[in-house]
């Protein structure tokens, strides 16, 4: 296992600084897809085929497999010390609290947003509140299980509750791969395919989102998780032996890997989702496993904003909505171009001000009471620690 460069390299104390940049791309992935479709889906060459594809959640995945398990895979011994109590405690204290106030925030903004509208003399409808049933299923995460209420409450919510059966998965892969080693990810990467034809040859696709909902389940997710584990193990053992050579195939490769995933003959395929996994945990790899890729996005600016990444996640949804709406109503801002550009520029500023705003007065403080349960003999993904989650 090579040494861990200096903190001038983005490396202080086992922390790699580039892992929030690469949660920043996550962030802007998710933001670009939502605000291009608010603004009514225009054609802008590249970029409108980027955002197009929608790859947010395959991109947040293969990170969630890459954080969890780089900080076990860094240092010998570590994956056989996992202590699942409290990998299980500290990834509630990260992830729930920050969720359920999330839940709060996009039930009330279109509340007060009403309030204010009237009160200046302008109509406004009033939004129905959630019922019981799509309430509690967001509150224990369940609601990706339900047609009704899996999208209900806030749009990009339902991959908090395949995020929530992938931390309860991955225990189980550590302990395989403590056991087994690589053939573990082998056989799991077997019951992600069988569970996918089984779904596809099984499930009848009657219209979304009737089968797509059991593709998002975690079995059908785990080849992206399985992507960003191989990335750490990958980066793990390449951190600190910088090759340019490695960089520049790790990159062209993820490009590649890209182009295939994307392409028309495979949508709805299951290989698109191998396909993004190998795109980005390739991409992870030229990032963090490089000193130029370390120094880019271990920057202060890009760095930053991904510390923020979750907070800008749970809330980006309703304030972007909320603002292309004003933009067209209030400003008479019509679908198109112009209106796509405000928000990435203007609509950004302002998801990121409230974003800032919900991390230190929320998220900040969970971090803080997930580090409290203590791991003095080992780093516990979940701890709060910025290259684990």
């Amino acid at each position: 296992m090579p040494v861990l460069p200096g903190a001038h390299d983005g490396v202080r104390g086992g922390r790699v600084d580039a892992v929030d940049g690469v949660r920043t791309v996550g962030f802007f992935l998710v933001f670009a897809y939502h605000t291009w479709v608010y603004g009514g889906s225009p054609d802008l060459g590249l970029l409108s085929a980027i955002a197009a594809q929608n790859t947010r959640p395959d991109f947040f995945v293969v990170v969630t497999g890459f954080v969890l398990f780089l900080p076990l895979v860094r240092r010998p011994g570590h994956v056989a010390t996992l202590d699942t109590r409290r990998y299980v405690l500290r990834r509630l204290r990260r992830i729930v609290v920050p969720y359920w106030a999330a839940l709060a925030f996009a039930i009330l903004l279109p509340q007060l947003l009403v309030v204010a509208t009237r009160l200046v003399g302008l109509p406004s409808t009033v939004r129905s509140w959630p019922t019981w049933p799509d309430l509690l299923s967001h509150l224990s995460f369940t609601h990706l299980f339900f047609t009704d209420y899996w999208a209900s409450i806030n749009g990009s919510l339902w991959t908090m509750s395949l995020e929530m059966q992938l931390y309860l998965v991955f225990p189980l892969l550590v302990l395989a791969w403590h056991r087994w080693g690589w053939p573990a990810l082998g056989v799991a990467l077997v019951a992600w395919a069988a569970y996918r034809v089984a779904v596809l040859v099984w499930v009848p696709d009657t219209g979304f989102p009737s089968r797509f909902l059991w593709e998002a389940q975690a079995p059908g997710r785990l080849v992206e998780l399985l992507a960003g584990m191989v990335s750490a193990v990958l980066v793990a053992r390449w951190l600190g032996r910088t090759d340019r050579w490695h960089t520049a195939a790790y990159l062209a490769a993820a490009i590649a890997a890209y182009v295939v995933a994307v392409a028309p003959f495979l949508s709805g395929s299951p290989l698109r989702e191998a396909g993004l996994g190998v795109a980005f945990g390739a991409l992870i790899v030229s990032i963090v496993g490089s000193h130029r890729g370390r120094v880019v996005f271990g920057s202060r600016a890009m760095a930053g904003v991904g510390v923020m990444s979750y907070s800008l996640f749970l809330i980006h949804e309703p304030v972007a909505w909320y603002l292309s709406e004003a933009l067209r109503r209030g400003a008479g801002m019509a679908d198109g171009a112009q209106r796509v550009w405000v928000l990435w520029t203007v609509g950004l500023a302002v998801t990121v001000a409230v974003g800032w705003v919900f991390y230190r007065l929320v998220e900040k403080p969970c971090l803080a009471w997930a580090r409290q349960i203590p791991s003095p003999t080992r780093t516990d993904p979940g701890s709060g620690d910025r290259a684990g989650g």
